[in-house]
């Protein structure tokens, strides 16, 4: 999703480089028999031109939100709408969005 997100590259060029989570926290939780698990997880993104911090929250193994933090902005990557910006303006933001999606998954070793 991040590589597809035109305004991310943008921010720190391409290639860009997804780092381990640094931090995560998972819960599971079942009401009356129906089973939920939701993950959140932060790690670093980096590209010629910058680094990023990702956050990624997930349920039931989907993922529902991506933001990355540029230099103080908050940038939500994968929406069906593209990618938005909040927090510090400056620049031209794009919303322009492909198709094309990479997802990753996270494996905790024990």
């Amino acid at each position: 999703r991040m590589v597809n997100a035109p305004i991310l590259t943008e921010q720190l060029g391409e290639p860009l480089q997804v780092g381990q989570p640094f931090s995560q926290s998972s819960s599971t939780m079942v009401i009356n028999g129906n089973s939920s698990a939701r993950v959140q997880a932060s790690f670093q993104v980096a590209g010629p031109r910058g680094t990023g911090i990702a956050t990624m929250e997930s349920s039931n193994g989907e993922i529902g939100s991506l933001t990355v933090n540029v230099n103080g902005r908050n940038i939500s990557v994968g929406s069906s709408r593209g990618g938005k910006v909040f927090g510090k303006s400056s620049g031209k933001t794009s919303s322009k969005m492909s198709d094309n999606i990479i997802e990753a998954e996270i494996i905790e070793k024990k």
